[in-house]
């Protein structure tokens, strides 16, 4: 349940993270309807053109409800240029969630949900939807490295959540 303060700061555009040390959850309010969110949601082969670090998405394998997505993602990194690449399998549960586990990576693991919910607020809004994500993740370095890859990744799952929502109300 989202407390009054919390839908008071979503309202306002922002993006609410708790957690640490890998494991997060992540809110964002987007007034558009659940359906037009779950289309932005699951336009897996388009990521690249408006997620911020993306440069190729595209779908391996699509088996129902299950999908094999490849993932290459290009960041800089104090004065280097990293690209990685990704392999994960997404299950979608209905039209309001996508389970993922990472297959192939960098990392030691990484696992989670999207999970999209009618929004009964504000009231002003004809439609609204709150996207969250929870994610674990991991890597197999020692502490300073670790230190600094939890500060990339929680900047990076911002700007993700930012990203998503903003092109979810694009579209609308």
């Amino acid at each position: 349940m989202v407390s009054e303060p919390q839908q008071v700061r979503l309202t306002d555009g922002q993006v609410l993270m708790t957690g640490e040390q890998g494991q997060y959850q992540l809110l964002a309010l987007a007034r558009v309807s659940p359906e037009l969110a779950w289309s932005v949601l699951t336009d897996y082969e388009s990521f690249c053109t408006f997620l911020p670090s993306v440069v190729d998405s595209r779908i391996i394998r699509s088996d129902g409800a299950r999908k094999l997505l490849e993932q290459t993602d290009r960041r800089r990194i104090m004065l280097k240029t990293v690209e990685t690449r990704i392999l994960t399998e997404n299950l979608e549960i209905g039209q309001e969630q996508i389970s993922f586990r990472l297959i192939e990576g960098n990392l030691k693991y990484m696992y989670g949900h999207w999970r999209l919910d009618p929004a009964a607020w504000p009231p002003e809004a004809a439609v609204s939807t709150l996207i969250s994500q929870q994610v674990r993740a991991d890597i197999d370095f020692n502490r300073p490295i670790k230190k600094m890859f939890y500060k990339l990744f929680e900047s990076s799952l911002v700007d993700t959540m930012v990203a998503m929502r903003d092109e979810m109300e694009r579209r609308f």
